[in-house]
């Protein structure tokens, strides 16, 4: 696998700088992969981090968006400033890289705040065929679960059962309508780690990674 990673030149919310890594193949691929992290969850995260690596495998070229809100007064501003803030400088880069090349299928990773990063893109027609891997997302968010019964993308979600934001009924109606499945991590926390018990934890990483590329590796076959 011969990739190069670049930095693209993104202007986000108040002309700040949109932190990121454009990953491309040797050769162009009509696959796009879109990486969103969490507040203070990276992109080097294992379940992301793992994400991006089998989308390259499959031939995908990724847009790792780096933005790192807990360096700023992110918290400080009103929820509708927030939204503003991380939708525009989402479409920032999305748009930087659709500018410049056609990719005929698009798959979104997001994690805790990317999952609202991800309920912005899906109500552009650019991504409503995009599949999706909703990491710990916010269920409690009245309008994600909304946009998400909306869109019904092909879907993975990935919670534990001790995430403030695991709601089983929720969940269950989610997979439903998107057709999709679920991987719950028994006494994983929203970090997706099992507090007190590495062993356990390692095991959920790796059952988590399985499912990721059995699921990738199902919606290219199907694509």
């Amino acid at each position: 696998m011969e990739v190069s990673l670049n930095s693209l030149d993104v202007v986000g919310y108040e002309n700040q700088p949109v932190p990121n890594t454009f990953i491309t193949q040797r050769n162009p691929s009509h696959h796009l992969g879109i990486i969103l992290p969490g507040y203070r969850y990276s992109v080097e995260m294992a379940p992301l981090y793992y994400a991006a690596r089998i989308l390259l495998e499959q031939g995908a070229e990724v847009l790792r968006i780096e933005y790192a809100y807990y360096r700023t007064d992110f918290l400080q501003r009103s929820e509708r400033e927030e939204d503003t803030w991380i939708s525009t400088d989402v479409f920032a880069a999305c748009n930087r890289v659709l500018s410049d090349r056609s990719y005929e299928k698009i798959t979104l990773v997001g994690k805790s705040l990317g999952t609202i990063a991800m309920g912005h893109l899906l109500a552009d027609s650019r991504f409503h065929t995009a599949t999706c891997i909703w990491e710990t997302p916010m269920l409690t968010v009245e309008w994600l679960r909304a946009r998400i019964e909306q869109a019904h993308p092909p879907s993975l979600f990935v919670m534990g059962t001790a995430d403030q934001f695991y709601k089983p009924e929720i969940l269950k109606h989610l997979e439903r309508v998107t057709n999709g499945r679920s991987v719950v991590i028994e006494g994983a926390n929203h970090a997706l780690e099992i507090p007190g018990d590495i062993s356990r934890s390692l095991l959920a990483l790796g059952q988590m990674v399985q499912e990721l590329q059995e699921f990738l590796n199902e919606d290219v076959k199907n694509a």
